[in-house]
């Protein structure tokens, strides 16, 4: 259960959460547009409409529309006569992508210690012994080759680490 002051300033967050959306007699209203409307020439096709921007006025309490405002209408504002960016737009997702794809990739190598609270660090023989074969060692390996165990590396790394034991180095 929550304590009195607790729940008495959560309350009062939640009151001053709703209090300042729900303020303002024009703020859930549209954009106001102008009383006096140009004509469009006779002859001419197509639509005209003049509405104001009330980003200056005072009296408007609501939200302003206006292109660049955001960083994403900021940077995609022009995309629509801007074709010649499609690729760099195209060429910076790719390049994310793989980056993310190579950095997942490379923290599954053995050569990576991100828990220093142990000992021994994850590239010690006794650890990886029965799972070598099995780390990701080169990107691109069809036929396998690096997927396959060593018993000849197996049985000198085992004397080596026994070796080790009987001079008191391990």
């Amino acid at each position: 259960m929550l304590s009195t002051p607790l729940r008495f300033r959560i309350g009062t967050l939640l009151i001053r959460r709703w209090a300042s959306s729900a303020t303002g007699a024009m703020h859930n209203q549209a954009i106001p547009y102008a009383k006096i409307q140009l004509k469009k020439p006779e002859g001419e096709e197509g639509y005209f409409e003049y509405s104001r921007n009330p980003s200056r006025d005072p009296k408007w309490k609501g939200p302003v529309p206006q292109k660049g405002d955001l960083p994403v209408t900021f940077l995609t504002r022009r995309l629509g006569h801007a074709y010649e960016i499609y690729p760099l737009f195209f060429l910076v997702g790719v390049w994310f992508v793989v980056f993310c794809g190579f950095s997942l990739w490379s923290f599954g190598k053995v050569e990576v210690w991100l828990d220093r609270s142990q000992k021994l660090p994850p590239w010690d023989w006794t650890k990886i012994r029965d799972n070598y074969w099995k780390l990701p060692t080169v990107v691109y390996d069809p036929e396998g080759k690096t997927r396959r165990r060593c018993e000849i590396m197996e049985v000198l790394q085992d004397e080596m680490v026994e070796a080790a034991k009987k001079r008191g180095t391990r």
